[in-house]
């Protein structure tokens, strides 16, 4: 028996002996696929017609061979079978296809299960995938998909007439809500539904659902309901369908759950029975099919999660309760609340196992956000790889499709803190209020309204609009509410009226203060010290705003200049600060004894007097950092911008860019350009933003910024400033090869650098202008007169991380010539100027090509430290370029080892950034290291396919040591087949394309092939 399993409901995806296979080419899963649906054997003309249509003879054949290569190398050779031309599925091969197709035939009252059939049916067969390209082939998928879905459909009718006739009516709901979500205009399944509510003795369920068919048919079709239809509601409301106590064999309804398991506390839990009894009703609401949201609002310590632990223990024990929690750190996280939610043990173990309820194409959407659920379940189908909006709109209904796949009556969902969701999570439960508004769910949500984000408070207002939600504010504690409080808590009643006041009844407050010591205020009382602060001196009351707008910044001397008092004047507010316990005393300086407190006294300035204390606290921070303003620049930048001070703010925040730079903090500097550019924009200003996104990998926004700084200092006239931001664009376009626009830009940047003493841009024109033409491998005498000339502009000026990238890509020229040992010393030359320098970047490319070149000369081990040491760095310093390279150096080296599987890996991980980056020359020779390893491993025909993708990638590029070296290792590789006369071809191509060129190391290459070749003829 065949260990093969195919799986062509929903995403495709392909198992041999229990393990998933990478079969992912389109064409050769549309193969397999019309081979096993079929079951009869195809001739090879049937499917070249078939797939490939319009392609030349020969390109047909081969494009097939590849995808039976391709096949037979994912699931083995025993997958297919080939006989007198004609090609069909091997025997033993598992569908699912077929067991489906058997299974929804066999259904009977013993056989009737849902679960197993609707794990089958994951979803239309060969979901997502499509060809453009074959349109007979895409009309026999369209048929086979629509007959397979009619079939699943008449499959859950039956499931219905099987579980009515048993009085299973919680079956014959969820079985005609999944034929319903497939076709909503299914009036039979709206009656079953009609009938099980009813029969459950939920008739408002019952009414509402027929209310629900009604509005489907008139919007759809613009009929009303059928007879039999009209007839059964008729029979509920004249209470002629009465409900079915006969006790079933039901599965026993499980125990509640929570996602978070939290103790009772053992502080008493005072009031708040208003509120109990409002969220008792929406319960009640939510048990009768309405979607109901409770929003418990409220200032923070007023005890609104405190509320809903107190009243979640006392739903029932089939209800299913989720808890989740937002969180400040994590509110920049998308769906971080989710992952809490569905990431809980006992949601995995009904819906993350063998057997689930949840279709296997959406648990590999949910699996995007909890990747452990690939550990339980490792069949799952890759997801889809899809724009931006669909891949959120799938991950919205995988996750809704996993909260109704639970089996609470009802479902109780529970969210803290609202206000510090992120955006994808509330739009998420936007999207619930639609998907699952006929679910026995109640949502219950907590949030600060004066925290609420602007999404949150939208989807308060739709909730609010569409009548699903109720809004709960919970008031402060009265004082017998207070008192009875302070007495459980063992305070003495005779405070209860201080207490009362200071906490303002706010029970977290109350109990604060009862916890606290003597002398200690505890940092949450906000609230109390903001009452406080009215019956402080005046003076006193200043110099607080002046701390509120300057924290952290509280010493002695900012604070008198911010505050404009005197000496004496602020020592005498100090005192009465300290004494109040607003401020204590830390360190050098002073401290809020909260941070709320600062944001409580900014709150009640005007917006005149907040602009007044920023510009007195920026004039008194540059005061007292005069001579060190980097470290300090974003707060001035900050501090002049709250004061209406542009042009000031604007050069501060500049100023905090180039410091962040010199921190390597490349996306804080990005910050506070892109804060510099929006107060005042300049292109001096566009060109450092450029640099700066250069250094965090950007490139695409990089070069805009560049193309834009170009033509504002063309508009100023500007020369110096053209030629440093063409410079920069010539620089961007390096890392691609893009000979064109690095010469374009390089050449322009020149021509305005003519009679200007300027050794720097000089300096860098030059090596781009050598940089690319040892990238292109053409011209290398000239290249080398740039590269020489710049690396002395560069060291005699000091200029060391210039320095570093002339002595590597002088490295690469060496190299590429065949003096090995001259290029290592290159490049090891260029990291301890690049160290000199701060470049990080540069640092690890040195690294990385002395790896490599030490590969080509045997000293594998050296290789492997340096390659290491440079991708622990990239690593560490989160450089996103190098990889490209990183990965290839660490693969070929994994080949110089005879680590097959290692090196593909490497080739994997490299070739996926190579993609992501748009860098084709790098995609082309990821493809032949992968033949290389290929080859290595003994798959010749698998290397062949490879290299020669590799060689007509090659031939579209202008790299000409690309094509040769393809060429090469396809001559090598046809003298491993014995392929003499294919070798002798390819050799020929290579040393055609090496005539005359000065690639010294491919030319000795070609001359031992040549020797290898004339030694293997025969006599």
């Amino acid at each position: 028996m065949s260990g093969i399993h195919l799986y062509l409901l929903g995403v495709p995806r392909f198992t041999r002996d229990g393990v998933a296979a990478d079969l992912t080419v389109g064409k050769a899963v549309a193969l397999l696929a019309y081979l096993a649906v079929t079951q009869t054997p195809q001739s090879r003309e049937r499917l070249l017609d078939l797939l490939w249509p319009d392609s030349a003879p020969d390109a047909a054949r081969k494009n097939l061979r590849n995808a039976l290569w391709a096949i037979r190398r994912a699931l083995g050779e025993e997958v297919l079978q080939s006989h007198n031309e004609h090609l069909s599925l091997g025997e033993g091969v598992w569908v699912d296809v077929h067991a489906f197709e058997y299974a929804a035939r066999s259904l009977s009252p013993v056989t009737g299960d849902f679960e197993a059939l609707e794990a089958m049916y994951r979803g239309p067969l060969l979901d997502g995938l499509n060809l453009s390209d074959s349109a007979e082939w895409e009309l026999w998928l369209v048929t086979e998909r629509q007959q397979l879905e009619q079939a699943y459909l008449r499959a859950l009718e039956s499931l219905v007439g099987l579980y009515r006739e048993r009085g299973a009516w919680n079956k014959v709901i969820a079985v005609a809500r999944r034929a319903l979500a497939h076709d909503n205009l299914q009036e039979p399944m709206y009656r079953a539904l009609i009938e099980a509510h009813a029969r459950l003795g939920e008739r408002p369920e019952a009414l509402r659902q027929y209310e629900t068919l009604q509005m489907v048919l008139e919007r759809e079709l613009g009929v009303e309901p059928l007879p039999e239809t009209e007839a059964l509601r008729a029979a509920i409301l004249e209470g002629e369908v009465q409900p079915d106590l006969t006790p079933k064999r039901e599965v026993t309804p499980r125990p509640r759950r929570h996602a978070t398991h939290v103790e009772t506390p053992r502080i008493p839990f005072i009031g708040r029975e208003q509120e109990r009894q409002a969220l008792d009703d929406a319960l009640q609401q939510a048990r009768e099919g309405q979607f109901r949201v409770v929003l418990l609002t409220g200032e923070a310590g007023i005890g609104k999660s405190r509320l809903w632990h107190e009243w979640a223990t006392t739903l029932p024990r089939t209800a299913i309760v989720l808890e989740g929690h937002s969180l400040d750190a994590t509110q920049g996280l998308p769906f971080a609340p989710l992952v809490e939610l569905f990431g809980d043990r006992a949601v995995a173990e009904q819906l993350f196992t063998p057997g689930s309820p949840v279709p296997p194409i959406w648990l590999a959407e949910v699996a995007r956000l909890l990747p452990d659920l690939r550990v339980r379940l490792p069949n799952l189908p890759a997801p889809a790889v899809l724009p931006p909006e669909e891949e959120r709109r799938r991950v919205f209904e995988a996750f809704a499709r996993c909260l109704d796949a639970l089996d609470g009556q009802p479902l109780v969902l529970f969210l803290d803190d609202l206000h510090w969701a992120d955006r994808a999570t509330l739009d998420w439960l936007g999207y619930l209020t639609h998907r699952l508004r006929e679910r026995a769910l109640l949502l219950v949500g907590t949030y600060r309204s004066e925290e609420a984000s602007g999404s949150l408070a939208r989807l308060v207002a739709t909730w609010a609009r569409e009548g699903v939600a109720q809004r709960l504010t919970l008031p402060h504690l009265t004082r017998e509410e207070a008192l009875a409080l302070l007495l459980a808590l063992g305070g003495d009643a005779a405070l209860a009226d201080r207490v009362q006041g200071q906490s303002g009844g706010n029970p977290y407050f109350l109990i604060e203060i009862c916890r606290s010591g003597p002398g200690e205020v505890p940092p949450a009382l906000a609230e109390l010290v903001r009452a406080r602060i009215a019956r402080l001196p005046e003076a006193a009351q200043q110099v607080l705003q002046a701390a509120a707008v300057l924290e952290p910044d509280l010493d002695f001397g900012t604070l008198r200049r911010t505050s404009g008092r005197s000496e004496e004047e602020l020592v005498d507010a100090l005192d009465a600060l300290l004494d109040a316990s607003v401020l204590v005393e830390r360190d050098e300086g002073y401290a809020f004894v909260h941070p709320l407190v600062a944001d409580a006294v900014q709150e009640a300035l005007s917006g005149t007097r907040t602009a007044f204390l920023h510009r007195r606290a920026a004039e008194a921070l540059e005061a007292t950092h005069a001579g060190r303003l980097p470290p300090v620049a974003g707060r001035l930048a900050a501090h002049y911008a709250a004061g209406s001070q542009t042009a000031r703010a604007a050069h501060f925040a500049q100023m905090a860019g180039d410091h962040a730079l010199t921190l390597a903090a490349p996306a804080e500097a990005i910050a506070f350009y892109r804060q510099a550019l929006a107060l005042e924009p300049t292109p001096e200003r566009q060109l450092r933003l450029g640099k700066a996104l250069i250094r965090q990998g950007d490139l695409d926004e990089a070069k805009k910024m560049f193309e834009a700084a170009v033509v504002g200092f063309e508009a100023q006239g500007d020369s110096g400033g053209i030629a440093q931001a063409a410079l920069s664009l010539a620089d961007a376009y390096l890392p691609s090869g893009r000979a064109d626009e690095v010469n374009r830009w390089a050449r322009k940047s020149l021509s305005y650098l003519e009679g200007e003493r300027d050794p720097a841009s000089q300096a860098l024109a030059n090596f781009l202008l050598g940089a690319i033409s040892v990238a292109n491998e053409r011209g290398l005498d000239e290249a080398e007169q740039y590269l020489s000339n710049a690396a002395r502009l560069a060291e005699e000026n000091g200029l060391w991380e210039l320095a570093a990238r002339c002595r590597f890509m002088l490295g690469n020229l060496l190299a590429i010539r065949g003096d090995l040992k001259a290029a290592n010393l290159s490049f090891l030359a260029s990291i301890p100027l690049a160290q000199r320098a701060g470049d990080q970047y540069q640092e690890v490319l040195g690294h990385n090509n002395a790896a490599y070149h030490l590969l080509l000369g045997g000293n594998l081990a050296l290789a492997r430290e340096h390659i290491e040491t440079a991708i622990k760095l990239a690593e560490e310093r989160a450089l996103a370029i190098p990889f490209i390279w990183l990965y290839s150096t660490q693969g070929e080296i994994a080949l110089g080892e005879q680590q097959w599987d290692e090196a593909e890996r490497w080739f994997r991980r490299g070739l996926a950034e190579a993609e992501a980056q748009g860098n084709t020359v790098q995609v082309a020779n990821y493809h032949a290291n992968l033949g290389l390893a290929a080859q290595g491993r003994g798959d010749l025909d698998g290397a062949l396919m490879k290299l020669e993708m590799a060689y007509e990638m090659a031939s579209a590029l202008s790299v000409p040591v690309l094509q040769p070296q393809v060429t090469l290792w396809l001559a090598e590789l046809h003298l491993k087949r014995s392929e003499r006369a294919a070798a002798e071809e390819a050799l020929m191509k290579a040393e055609a394309r090496l005539a005359g060129g000065d690639l010294g190391r491919l030319q000795a290459q070609a001359w031992h092939l040549r020797e290898r070749l004339a030694a293997s003829t025969p006599n």
